[in-house]
């Protein structure tokens, strides 16, 4: 075979040598490219999860805000009010003070079981933040106006319902038989108000008890 012969055939190894390598660079190019594409893709979905984080967060913030401002506007009636029975003649005074706490109370006290459930359900990351520390100091006053007015909380958890004292809203099966027929969990705190030794139901606490 002569040299011409030789160099059409070295040629052709040529081509097909570079044309492997530019097929394995193509490969090569690809697979980074649906690498950066999959870290892009993966980096997003993060980004969009920490916004919609943040952006529950807020709307909690805010709900939690509006509550503090109700429940604020409501103290400060509930002591106008109060100061205001307080002024009332002695005569009248007792009759009148115990209708109008009661009153007063159905209104408010929804309010402050809004905050205490609100409270529970910060996040334990956020319990220090500046803005809950206020709201928290908000609902502790509230209660302690409350506990001075002679309102107090019923007692329910382990207890049979009391038809005066509680609303019984479900039924929930327990594993402990001691438990069936007694209330294992409070939808909704209740309160009485205690005076002179007298006790009345303000709102009746909502329970669910156990079957």
């Amino acid at each position: 075979m002569t040299k011409q012969d030789t160099k059409p055939v070295q040629d052709e190894q040529t081509n097909q040598e570079q044309n492997q390598n530019s097929s394995l660079e193509e490969k090569l190019t690809q697979i980074q490219e649906e690498k950066h594409n999959s870290e892009t893709k993966d980096k997003d979905q993060e980004i969009l999860h920490l916004q919609e984080k943040i952006a529950l967060l807020e709307k909690e913030k805010q709900e939690v805000m509006e509550i503090a401002k109700k429940a604020q506007f409501e103290y400060m009636n509930l002591k106008v009010d109060f100061d205001r029975v307080q002024r009332l003649s002695a005569e009248k005074e007792k009759s009148m003070e115990v209708d109008s706490l009661i009153k007063y109370m159905k209104k408010i006290l929804p309010v402050v079981e809004q905050l205490r459930t609100s409270l529970d359900h910060v996040d334990e990351s956020k319990k220090e933040d500046p803005f809950v520390l206020g709201v928290k100091m908000v609902f502790d006053n509230m209660m302690k106006t409350l506990e001075q007015l002679g309102i107090k909380p019923i007692e329910s958890l382990g207890l049979a319902p009391d038809g005066l004292l509680h609303e019984p809203l479900s039924t929930m099966p327990v594993e402990d038989t001691a438990m069936k027929g007694k209330i294992v969990q409070v939808f909704q705190q209740g309160y009485y108000l205690e005076k002179d030794g007298q006790k009345t139901v303000v709102l009746t606490s909502k329970v669910v008890v156990g079957a």
